[in-house]
């Protein structure tokens, strides 16, 4: 099954400068992705990679890029379609970044979106999630308010495709 996971915000923006808008501000969204993704093949682009700056532990580290890349447990290839083929794992789970996500959304394999809507706006964001079609629909929302340890209240949806 090939899914897709990300977070934005009000705005539908996902980051800035390579990294997420709300920085660390959100460990129960970094709690929710490692629960979501450990043991699947994760595939992303390369600023999406130099981002998380390590092979993530628990899951396979697909790369997509057009520049060498040969760090170590990572597999590295030059198009999503090679790397759907590269996944090795029961689940493929698309991570990003923007272009990634645009690709895998208009190729049409994507299966389901587990999305985390962040209840805030960051006027800085330079790179934006498509805003779904009506083939997409909402099967499950989870509010999270903001608290100690959250700094923005945010939800947990999920998307089915029709």
């Amino acid at each position: 099954m090939k899914e897709l996971i990300v977070a934005y915000d009000q705005k539908r923006g996902i980051g800035a400068d390579g990294d997420l808008l709300w920085q660390r501000d959100l460990p129960g969204d970094l709690a929710h992705f490692k629960q979501m993704t450990m043991g699947s093949s994760l595939v992303m682009g390369r600023t999406t990679y130099e981002s998380i700056g390590r092979p993530l532990p628990g899951r396979e580290m697909i790369v997509v890029t057009h520049r060498p890349l040969d760090d170590e447990g990572i597999i590295a290839v030059h198009s999503l379609a090679e790397a759907y083929t590269r996944a090795s794992r029961e689940r493929t789970v698309v991570i990003g970044g923007g272009q990634i996500y645009e690709q895998a959304l208009r190729e049409g394999s994507i299966e389901r979106i587990h999305a985390t809507e962040v209840t805030a706006t960051f006027p800085g964001a330079t790179v934006f999630f498509p805003v779904l079609d009506a083939m997409w629909h909402e099967t499950t929302r989870e509010h999270h308010g903001s608290n100690e340890h959250d700094r923005y209240s945010y939800d947990f949806v999920t998307y089915e495709r029709r």
